[in-house]
């Protein structure tokens, strides 16, 4: 391919490590390489990055839902466990009076 567009640009020891480490075997290729990843590449991995954070929202929701429900449970294994024991405390009382009503008779 012909390279007609000739520029001459000064960047930082950072930029050029950063450009070196791309793949490409000449200076151009690296720079274009990294170029092209990031006109191409970075909007497809923002997206991905929005769809995952989108499941760990959605994830995070049924976490709470499933915490919330877990909690319900036990206020009502509480309940009921409360329940069995006014039922238990009725069923002595009962029994006294029943024993005291025999004695009376």
């Amino acid at each position: 391919m012909a390279k007609n567009n000739i520029r001459s640009i000064r960047f930082s020891d950072e930029l050029a490590d950063l450009i070196e480490r791309q793949a490409g075997q000449t200076f151009t290729q690296k720079f274009e390489n990294l170029i092209t990843r990031c006109v191409w590449e970075l909007p497809r991995q923002e997206k991905r990055l929005k769809d995952i954070q989108e499941k760990i929202r959605q994830e995070q929701k049924r976490l709470y839902d499933l915490q919330r429900a877990t909690m319900e449970l036990r206020m009502l294994e509480d309940d009921l466990q409360k329940a069995k024991e006014c039922f238990q405390m009725v069923e002595r009382r009962a029994k006294q009076i029943a024993e005291a009503a025999e004695k009376e008779t």
